[in-house]
């Protein structure tokens, strides 16, 4: 098989699925590479760069680089064999060619235009260089030239110490010497222009250096983005202390486990709202009300709602408002609601109003009622707070009769303890003898 099919067997190489294969790096930045080489020459007779039917003239080459970053190494380049060009018996030439250059190696696999675990990683490449020439027949010239090669090429990484290469450089010349015997069909010397060659490699090369791993997690440090804290390969060599998934590095509470929508902090109560900007973390709340709770809805945190499971206004403290014809009715109960003296018997002139009473709290039936029994200071004051008791007890009965549930009042009585005007008059004392009704929900 000719070498030129070599070649084009490895221009296919470029087809290969990319893996995860680390080549030459910052941890082994010296690489030592052979291959066959096959010269193809541009010149006065003619151009042989593709040109398959030339006899196949092999050399053997060297390639020693040097990685300088993840873009750019630095390669020396040596090759030695057969050059020359058949046209017809009288048209040809053959030497030895040496040539060596120093080039700048461009490469793709860099982490951004490739990522750099690329199992297939190409590059191009200039250079300075010189390529000197014996005859081997008599049509040939010895001579030597300076060189400007650039081209193209490709590692194909087979592990992190081992790397197939190929590459094709076009070399430019400051000489038209090598096929200067050259004549055409009257002897006339052609001259055309300088004697441009190409040369086409297929080798291998060895990675050469040991992987530097200050923290000992098993990651070199130039891939660690921690290399001074133990971590996972996962998280680029940083640690994940709380296991969530998210590297210490990027977790905002990195020693709790918790999502990464919150960067790493956790949501115990699920409600959308991490615990570190949560003020009830234990209950699911509100994102309005940095996590608390608004069970009724209505807009007032539960905290600070006086009816929290009644949908109130804030301006009533989260309770419901009361209408102005329900308050007259308990304004005129306040009033209205009589007894027989010294006794908790209601006077049958109060019915009237304890039924506007009854009549609120059917239509109203998220009311609860408590009911308070007020007395003057006449008499004695532990026997007020008795009356006081009872007769707020007989409100309740006389509501309870009349289809309220028993269920959504309280009664307490407080005696003279909570007078409303001053027991020295007559009008103070009426005030005082009272019971009030007040709603909750």
């Amino acid at each position: 098989m000719r070498i030129n099919y070599i070649y084009a067997f490895l221009l296919a190489g470029f087809l290969l699925v990319n893996t995860n294969v680390n080549a030459q790096s910052a941890d082994r930045p010296w690489s030592i590479g052979v291959s066959g080489v096959k010269a193809a020459y541009n010149g006065d007779l003619g151009n042989g760069f593709f040109n398959f039917n030339q006899p196949s003239h092999g050399q053997v080459g060297i390639k020693v680089a040097r990685y300088l970053t993840p873009s750019v190494d630095i390669s020396l380049d040596g090759t030695y064999g057969r050059y020359g060009y058949w046209k017809t018996r009288t048209e040809n030439f053959l030497s030895n060619m040496t040539q060596a250059n120093v080039a700048l190696n461009y490469k793709f696999a860099n982490g951004y235009i490739l990522p750099a675990s690329s199992k297939v990683a190409p590059y191009a490449f200039a250079g300075l260089g010189f390529a000197k020439y014996k005859a081997v027949n008599a049509r040939a010239t010895s001579q030597t030239d300076f060189t400007i090669p650039m081209g193209i090429g490709a590692n194909v990484n087979v592990t992190e110490a081992v790397s197939l290469f190929w590459q094709s450089s076009y070399n430019f010349t400051n000489q038209d010497m090598v096929d200067e015997m050259q004549g055409d069909a009257n002897n006339n010397t052609m001259v055309k222009g300088n004697d441009h060659f190409m040369l086409h490699q297929v080798g291998v090369k060895f990675n050469i250096g040991g992987m530097k791993d200050m923290d000992g997690d098993g990651i070199s440090d130039s891939k660690d983005a921690c290399p001074e804290v133990p971590g996972a390969m996962a998280f680029g060599g940083c640690p994940d202390s709380d296991n969530d998934g998210i590297a210490d590095k990027d977790d905002t509470c990195p020693n709790e486990a918790g999502l990464k929508m919150f960067q790493g902090c956790p949501d115990t109560d699920g409600d959308g709202v991490a615990d570190k900007d949560d003020d009830c973390p234990s209950k699911k709340g509100d994102a309005r009300f940095r996590g608390c709770p608004d069970t009724d809805k209505d807009g007032v945190v539960d905290s600070k709602d006086n009816c929290p499971n009644v949908r109130g206004v804030a301006a009533n403290g989260g309770c419901p408002e009361i209408s102005s014809t329900t308050k007259a009715v308990f304004t005129e109960a306040l009033r209205g609601v009589q007894f027989e003296t010294a006794k908790d018997v209601i006077k049958t002139s109060s019915y009237g109003v304890l039924d506007k009473v009854v009549t609120v709290m059917k239509d109203n039936p998220s009311y609860n009622l408590s009911i308070e029994g007020h007395t003057d200071s006449d008499g004695n004051e532990s026997n007020n707070l008795s009356l006081s008791q009872r007769r707020a007890d007989a409100v309740k009965a006389y509501l309870t009769r009349k289809g309220v549930s028993a269920s959504r009042m309280t009664t307490v009585g407080y005696g003279e303890s909570r007078p409303v005007a001053t027991n020295a008059t007559k009008a103070g004392k009426a005030e005082n003898r009272r019971v009030e009704f007040k709603v909750s929900f």
